[in-house]
């Protein structure tokens, strides 16, 4: 009698074993390609490469040739992809590492560019910073603007504090509130705003402030 309970408790004992194991494994049907998994080990962003809802969430979109759309009030939005095309309602960062890729949004905080070749037109941002190259950006209101690339292009409405530091950038305001160039063979020309840039140390830069 003994030995049977012994058995009995071993079997039962394997059993909960088994269903802990298939548990954690996912092995109940759990789809691992779903867009909305988390996209990292601590769960800190999920990749919604077939558009979503963010739902507040961070968000990673790192498929090549991606067409996403976005909807809800989105996290920050990492695009790791080349070829991208998304539309961001609103968010509170989008940073771009791929090429190619074009972003288009209603309002962000911060709006970071790294890769080459990419566009945006996002009206209402805190802070553009375009560390790439060959980059075009479209707005009505930026804050802050920091161009430290080269060949890129920046037209807005209005922009506050602007900082040039890259070459060969073209940047156009109708109202500039600063400007700060160090970079060379720059174009800068605003309507309103500052009546003379507050410092221009590089070379063969272009600037035509209210009235040149």
């Amino acid at each position: 009698m003994h030995n049977l309970r012994r058995s009995g408790f071993r079997a039962a004992a394997t059993i909960a074993c088994l269903v802990v194991v298939a548990a954690a494994s996912g092995g109940c049907g759990r789809d691992a390609a779903h867009d909305s998994e988390p996209a990292g080990g601590d769960g800190s962003a999920v990749e919604l490469n077939s558009g979503g809802d963010c739902a507040g969430r961070d968000v990673i979109v790192n498929k090549d040739g991606a067409g996403v759309v976005l909807d809800g009030e989105c996290g920050t939005v990492t695009i790791e992809a080349n070829g991208v095309s998304a539309t961001v309602a609103r968010s509170n960062a989008v940073i771009v590492r791929g090429q190619d890729t074009n972003v288009v949004g209603g309002q962000t905080g911060t709006l970071t560019i790294t890769g080459r070749s990419n566009s945006s037109t996002i009206d209402v941002v805190e802070s553009i910073d375009l560390q790439g190259n060959a980059v075009s950006v479209l707005g009505k209101q930026a804050e802050r603007i920091s161009v430290s690339g080269s060949g890129n292009s920046v037209t807005v409405d209005d922009s506050g504090a602007t900082t040039v530091s890259g070459n060969d950038n073209f940047v156009r305001a109708v109202s500039l509130d600063s400007l700060d160039v160090t970079g060379s063979n720059n174009t800068v020309d605003w309507d309103s705003g500052a009546t003379a840039p507050a410092a221009d140390t590089g070379s063969a830069n272009r600037l035509a402030p209210p009235g040149a």
